[in-house]
Parts: C-alpha cells; sequence; structure tokens
C-alpha cells in the first residue's frame, strides 16, 4: 500500500510537469488557462489525498521542513486577508474568469504542491522530473515552430505565423517558460546525473538549446529576450567562476553554443535586429514607384511599453489608495478603473479591459497591498541567496542546481513585464522544491520494521479521504463541462440564438450556480427573448427574469464594470417593452460614470442616452465631458455637433467637424457631409 501510494503521488507529479504546459482544448471560454488551471486542481488532489493516506497508514506526520516554510505561511496568510476584505470575493478565492491562475485557491495549490513535492520526492525522482520538464517544452518548442510554418494558421484570429504562442497561447507566455527551462538545457552538456546518457549529454544540450532558442525568437518577445540575458549571464557567469580549472572545456563549448545561437539569430532574426534575409530585402534595388501623396497611412498603434507606464500608474495609484492590504486578490480589473490615468484614453487599446497591470510586482501590490508584496519578494529573497550560498558552497558542481537558479532568475525578469500565468506560476513554486530536494543530503538507511497489518480504522480514514477526493475531482469535471456550456451559450447570444443560449446557461448555472460570469449571460439571453415575444405579459415576465439574473450577477460581484454596462445594455434593449426601463438604464450608467469616472466610453453612452431621453442640454454637457476625457473621439464630436446646429450654434458644430477632418480622420464622409450643409 505504502509503494503504491508512494507511485501514484510521482507519476502525478511528473504528468503535472508533463501534460500542464501542453494541454489546451477547443470548448471552453478560455482555451488555454481555464484547462491548465483546471488539470492542476485535478493532479493536486490526487497528490494531496495520497499524502494524507500515507500519513494515515504510516500514523505520523509526513512533513519536511525547508526554509521557505514560513514565507509561504506569511504570503498565503497575506493573501486571505486580502480576500477577506476584497472587493470580490469570488474573484478573489477562484481568480478573474478568464485568467483563473492568481486566485487565492489556485497559490493554496500551489504551495501545497511545494509541500507535497519536498515532502515526498527523493533526488532521483526529481531528475526524472527535470527530465518530463525538458521533453514536454521540445514538444511546446516544436509545435511552436511549426506554428511558424502554418500549421494551425487558419484557426486563430492573431497573426500566429508572425508571433507563436504554442500551447501556451500568448507569446510572451511561451517566451517566459522557454527561458526559464533554456538553462537545463545548457547544463545537459556538463550534468552527471543520470538523466540521459552520458554519451547524449552534449549533443541533446546542443540540439535542446537550438530548439528552444529557435521558438523564441519566433516569439518575438523583447521581455523574454531580456529574461533570455539574465538568464545567460547568471548560468555561464556562475559556471565560469567555479570552473577556472576547466576553463578550456567550458569556452568551447559556450564557444560553440554562441555560435549555434549566432547563426539562428541571423537566420531569422530577434525582436531589435533583422534576419539576413531581410537585410538582403532591403539592400536590394527596388523599382521606381511613383508615390501618392493621398497614402493612407496605417492607423498608429500605441508602443507597448509607453502603455505599460500608464498602466504603472494605474496600479501605483490603487495602492495609494489601498496601502496594506490592496483591494483583494485579482480584483485589478475592477479596481483599475477607478484610478485609471486620463492618459489611457489617448492610447490605441484605449478601450481594452486590463485585468493585470502587466507587472507582476506591481499587480499584487495593487491587489494585496504592502502585505502580499513584501512577503512575495521575502520568499524570492530568501529562495535566491539560499540556492546562491550552496552553489558557492558546491562550488557549482551541481549544473542543475545552476541552471535552476538562473531559469529562476529569468522568471523574476518576465514577470516584471508582464505577470505569471499557471505554467510559469507551476515553474515559480516548484523550482524551489526541486532545488532543495536535490541539495539534500540522502537519509541514512534505518533498518527496514516488519509490517504490520492495517487497522480497520486507518481503513476506514484512507476511505474517507478517497471519497473526498473523489468529490471534488467530481466538482472539478462539473466546473470545467459548465464553462463549455457558458463558451456555447456567448458565441449563441452574439449570434442572437437567444433560446439556445438560455437552454445552454441552465445547465451552467445548475452545474455551477455561484459563478457571476453565467447569470450575467443568462439575463442577456433572456432579455433577448423578450425583446422578441409578441405577448406582451410574457414578454414582461421574460424581462423581470433578466433583470433579476443580472441582480444576481451584481450581488456577487458588485463591483465588476461590464457587468453594469450589460445591465445599461440591457435596459435600453427593454425599453422597446415598456419606457421605464430608460431611467433605470440612466442610472445604471450614471453608477458606472462614477466607477470609472475616466472612461470616455461610458461618458459617450451616458450622452446618447440623455439625447434619446430628450435631455439635449444635459446630453452637450456629457458630450464635452467626454471629449475632454478623449479630444480624439470621433463619434462625440459628430453627436455634439449635431447638436449645436440643432441649437443653433453654428460655429461650434463647424469647429467639432473641421477638428475631426484636420486631426482625426481627413475621410469622415459623415463630417463632410454635415460641414458641406453648414457652409
Amino acid at each position: 500500500m505504502k509503494k503504491s501510494l508512494d507511485r501514484v503521488i510521482e507519476f502525478a507529479f511528473y504528468l503535472l510537469f508533463f501534460l500542464v504546459p501542453l494541454i489546451l482544448t477547443p470548448w471552453n471560454y478560455e482555451l488555454f488557462e481555464f484547462n491548465k488551471m483546471m488539470l492542476t486542481y485535478c493532479l493536486a488532489v490526487v497528490i494531496l489525498s495520497a499524502w494524507l493516506m500515507r500519513m494515515v497508514l504510516e500514523k505520523k506526520l509526513i512533513f519536511r521542513r525547508t526554509l521557505l516554510d514560513l514565507p509561504l505561511i506569511l504570503f498565503l496568510l497575506s493573501q486571505l486577508i486580502s480576500t477577506i476584505y476584497s472587493l470580490d470575493q469570488h474573484t478573489s478565492l477562484w481568480g478573474y474568469y478568464s485568467r483563473f491562475n492568481g486566485g487565492l485557491f489556485s497559490t493554496l495549490t500551489f504551495i501545497l504542491l511545494y509541500w507535497a513535492f519536498v515532502a515526498n520526492m527523493n533526488k532521483e525522482k526529481t531528475l526524472l522530473s527535470i527530465r518530463y520538464l525538458l521533453y514536454t517544452t521540445a514538444l511546446v518548442s516544436l509545435y511552436g515552430l511549426a506554428e511558424h510554418f502554418g500549421i494551425d494558421a487558419q484557426y486563430w484570429v492573431q497573426d500566429v505565423q508572425r508571433r507563436v504562442f504554442s500551447t501556451l497561447g500568448q507569446p510572451n507566455w511561451l517566451a517566459a517558460w522557454l527561458v526559464a527551462l533554456l538553462p537545463l538545457a545548457w547544463a545537459l552538456a556538463f550534468t552527471q546525473e543520470k538523466l540521459f546518457q552520458k554519451k547524449q549529454l552534449v549533443l541533446l544540450g546542443y540540439l535542446f538549446s537550438s530548439l528552444l532558442y529557435l521558438c523564441l525568437l519566433y516569439t518575438k518577445s523583447r521581455s523574454g529576450f531580456i529574461g533570455f540575458a539574465f538568464a545567460y549571464a547568471a548560468f555561464w557567469g556562475l559556471v565560469l567562476i567555479f570552473h577556472r580549472q576547466k576553463i578550456k572545456e567550458i569556452l568551447k563549448r559556450l564557444v560553440i553554443l554562441n555560435l549555434i545561437l549566432l547563426v539562428i539569430s541571423l537566420l531569422v532574426g530577434t525582436p531589435w535586429t533583422f534576419s539576413v534575409r531581410e537585410v538582403t530585402q532591403k539592400i536590394k534595388p527596388q523599382p521606381e514607384t511613383t508615390i501618392s501623396t493621398e497614402t493612407e497611412l496605417p492607423p498608429l498603434i500605441t508602443e507597448s511599453g509607453e502603455i505599460r507606464q500608464i498602466v504603472w500608474q494605474g496600479a501605483i495609484d490603487i495602492w495609494k489608495n489601498h496601502p496594506f492590504f490592496g483591494t483583494g486578490v485579482e480584483t485589478f480589473a475592477y479596481a483599475y478603473y477607478e484610478y485609471r490615468p486620463r492618459a489611457h484614453n489617448d492610447v490605441s487599446e484605449w478601450d481594452f479591459l486590463y485585468n493585470k497591470a502587466h507587472n507582476e510586482y506591481l499587480t499584487i501590490l495593487a491587489n494585496t497591498g504592502l502585505a502580499g508584496l513584501i512577503t512575495y519578494l521575502g520568499f524570492i529573497s530568501l529562495f535566491l541567496f539560499w540556492t546562491l550560498k550552496q552553489i558557492i558552497k558546491k562550488k557549482a558542481k551541481d549544473y542543475l542546481l545552476t541552471a535552476l537558479f538562473a531559469g529562476y532568475l529569468s522568471l523574476l525578469v518576465t514577470d516584471f513585464f508582464g505577470f505569471s500565468v499557471v505554467a510559469t506560476s507551476l515553474l515559480f513554486f516548484l523550482i524551489p522544491a526541486l532545488v532543495f530536494t536535490l541539495v539534500s543530503e540522502p537519509k541514512p538507511q534505518t533498518e527496514v520494521k516488519k509490517e504490520k497489518e492495517i487497522e480497520t480504522k486507518q481503513w476506514l480514514v484512507m476511505l474517507v479521504i478517497a471519497c473526498l477526493g473523489l468529490f471534488l475531482l467530481l466538482q472539478l469535471a462539473q466546473i470545467w463541462y459548465a464553462d463549455t456550456r457558458f463558451a456555447l451559450a456567448e458565441k449563441l447570444n452574439q449570434s442572437a440564438w437567444y433560446e439556445k443560449a438560455s437552454q445552454e446557461l441552465q445547465t451552467a448555472i445548475r452545474l455551477r450556480p455561484d459563478e457571476p460570469y453565467f447569470h450575467n449571460e443568462m439575463a442577456t439571453a433572456l432579455a433577448g427573448i423578450a425583446t422578441l415575444e409578441k405577448e406582451a405579459s410574457l414578454a414582461g415576465q421574460l424581462a423581470e427574469t433578466a433583470i433579476s439574473q443580472s441582480d444576481i450577477a451584481l450581488k456577487t460581484s458588485p463591483a465588476h464594470l461590464n457587468f453594469w454596462k450589460n445591465r445599461a445594455k440591457m435596459l435600453i434593449s427593454l425599453s422597446s417593452l415598456d419606457p421605464q426601463y430608460q431611467q433605470a438604464a440612466l442610472s445604471v450608467l450614471l453608477h458606472t460614470a462614477e466607477m470609472a469616472p475616466t472612461d470616455a466610453k461610458i461618458f459617450y453612452n451616458l450622452g446618447l442616452l440623455y439625447v434619446y431621453l430628450g435631455q439635449k442640454g444635459t446630453a452637450m454637457e456629457t458630450l464635452e465631458k467626454t471629449i475632454e476625457l478623449k479630444p480624439n473621439y470621433t463619434q462625440a464630436r459628430y453627436q455634439l455637433a449635431q447638436l449645436y446646429l440643432e441649437k443653433g450654434e453654428k460655429l461650434k458644430a463647424r469647429e467639432q467637424l473641421e477638428y475631426i477632418l484636420e486631426k482625426i480622420d481627413k475621410d469622415n464622409l459623415e463630417a463632410k457631409e454635415l460641414l458641406n450643409q453648414i457652409k
């Protein structure tokens, strides 16, 4: 029984390392992160159940103390307190619905997996875990290369051939994963551990390095390359410092590796350099062409660094107003709107929803305050200091230890320009577990005790644990299936198949009644059915039911701005049945304007509603406020010009139209026609 439980834990960890980076499905609302998180939860349930059963079987606490226990407990405590005082406790528990990683449940899961690993895995099993990590990274990279050459280009809206994301879901996430594991490929050429046959090590080291680096190039991720630079400097710097006696051998392998990486970089190009092919095309004489002065320039895309600075400022403002425990774990999407800088309206992605600060440390600071950030940085600092001490102590003889240190360092760098996802969070919490297990001295062999017969009460307790684990797995299966129904219902709603959408949502809500996204989507479906219903009494009942579903969503997530926007949209559509819903929609939009005082789109929609209600003066003031927030808002200026014209203020109307044509869109036909009428 003990051996069986050990094997369950061992193989569950192998599956965790191997499958989490690979898994995705086409049936869910979010294809990548949701499936990775659900699989992590499932395997964690299996591991923790088997671990508890081992304790019952052996009648002792199986727990190995490490230096990081206290920092992990303090970090977990900060997340718990932040969840208690959260703007949205449901989101803080489960994570933001399109992200899923980062909520209290996911953080608790990763920390428990850390403790389970160091308590149950030995050095030999750790080496096998690293082997599976390398295998899965090779498969991820191969799929990324196939993506670049068009294997799945027809399935994605994104230009996946230009920037690959493989099975990770986004180029920067893929790059973060690759650079964290690239040092393990470099270590293959030196390590004496039983990862592979000794003859194969050098060749495999170069092969894995080439494969992962080539895929990294195809991500075109600048943050990934900065992380790569840190990992490269850390690994090779430590190896050269502590192996001066083998300097010739090391330099030989380093030169070969650099030549390989240089050739690949020249052939493919980097985010800052052109490929040989691109350089050749640029210097090649081009046929003379007549350039028209009317050539339309592509729309300006704001540089990502500029956008990040604005979002970072918003995150700092959130923290200043919630300094100790933040606004709640994973609530950045809700809190940001209140502190969103006005400058955000001037960028190309001005109407995007930002559910992360695109800086892991600022996200933690905003969400969980100083308590969260200090404990998080304390965990990181203690691990890095201890690992570096072990490397110095061993004089870098353990190349895997150096590689894990360098890879972990790269994670910290890529997180500075982005945020953690399920796959990188797995590395963040379990690389320390791998390191502690590699460094630990093997326990001395003790005399084997005679096996005792398992007592009845032990069987009963283990049966309870097994049943509880099975129950949790069934619950996770229900959550997964409910998400597939929700994903299908959302697509049906977008296609105005409201009746079918409501049927799918009934299934989703029955399986998971606490999820506000399902109730919000059900409100949309029922409102759509109501507006199409010919019988007045039935239409009225459907409208009231739709509003009650919206009430449920907002009761669970009162700070979710998109739920309020959806409610306003729903009430406006229902006003065709009963004009009283117009005033209700007005109240909702006024509330959303208070929640997001710099969101120009809310003020624009509010201005349109005032026009519809016949309150022209208030509409003009609201549209002027909209333009103050976003000067280049074409629709707002055009609507304001119409109102000025109705009021007889032709000069003001003309100013708005000329601004559109001179500074925003010189080919705007509506503005040209209205301006000609004035003239």
